[in-house]
């Protein structure tokens, strides 16, 4: 096997989108014919380059790799149909791609690449209530794709649906519980909704998985000030803020001086080598 095809081979199993790296590997095992040397992995190559094609705009070389599988697998292959839908998306024919990828579904429900292209273009489309309903039915039947929930959660948050966001993110974090990009999300729905007392127990989750992460500390600085602002001011029979912002399992006052004074000084740490500008305008932020 040729090294250009042990690099399509690896970029492949890396789930990575490298269109022009792959067309640029890929051209001149075409052009020779010498693609057939990756043996029973030639089918997998061909759609590699057929996406790439189409990420990268060239149609023709698209079609052209698509006849050849159309030629190998017959027009019944669902796999192949997929392709057809991705290339009247391209061509800017929606319609047909909906219509292509509703008769996917039609013969078979639980087809799960059908399924999200069809999600993809109605979003592209700007039909969110629709993409969301159709994610919603997906997820019924596939409860275990995290990355569904995340564009769920996306969704969501495009509408201002925060709670819904919130449930969504939560099925993220049951699945991926160790990724800090997940918890920073649902720290900062939960700021946003209003339940400081989640959002500071998350963005210190944040900081516990990444132990530099400026918007992590940030939270843990913004939402401890906030919380004490909140207690101090009904402690003193003073309203501060909508009586909606929860803060009842927040830590004591004790505490959460601590905790904004240690992402205060990890934020001075964080930008310490960015020049005195800099750190002049984060001191004036953290009002030190």
């Amino acid at each position: 096997m040729s090294s250009s095809l042990k690099l399509l081979g690896e970029i492949r199993q890396s789930s990575e989108r490298r269109p022009f790296e792959v067309l640029k590997l890929a051209e001149p095992l075409l052009n020779k014919g010498s693609i057939a040397q990756a043996g029973d992995e030639v089918w997998l190559v061909y759609e590699q380059v057929f996406l790439a094609a189409i990420d990268e705009g060239q149609i023709d070389v698209a079609k052209a790799v698509l006849e050849i599988l159309h030629n190998r697998f017959g027009e019944e292959s669902q796999r192949v149909k997929r392709l057809y839908g991705l290339v009247s998306e391209a061509t800017g024919h929606p319609e047909d791609a909906k219509r292509l990828y509703d008769d996917m579904l039609e013969k078979d429900a639980t087809n799960v690449l059908a399924n999200k292209r069809l999600i993809a273009l109605l979003k592209s489309q700007g039909q969110y209530v629709q993409a969301i309903q159709e994610l919603v039915s997906y997820l019924d039947t596939h409860g275990n794709d995290f990355e569904a929930w995340l564009e769920l959660t996306h969704l969501y948050l495009d509408q201002h649906l925060y709670s819904q966001a919130a449930f969504c993110i939560e099925e993220v974090i049951l699945q991926q519980p160790a990724n800090h990009y997940f918890h920073l999300c649902y720290a900062e729905i939960s700021y946003t909704m209003g339940n400081l007392d989640v959002a500071l127990k998350e963005y210190l989750r944040v900081v516990e998985l990444s132990t530099d992460n400026v918007r992590g500390f940030y939270g843990v600085k913004l939402t401890a000030d906030r919380i004490l602002d909140i207690t101090s001011s009904r402690g003193s029979g003073k309203s501060k803020g909508p009586s909606h912002l929860k803060v009842e399992n927040a830590p004591q006052k004790a505490m959460l001086e601590r905790l904004s004074q240690l992402a205060a000084e990890r934020l001075l740490a964080i930008y310490s080598g960015s020049g005195d500008a800099m750190k002049k305008t984060l001191e004036e932020w953290l009002k030190l």
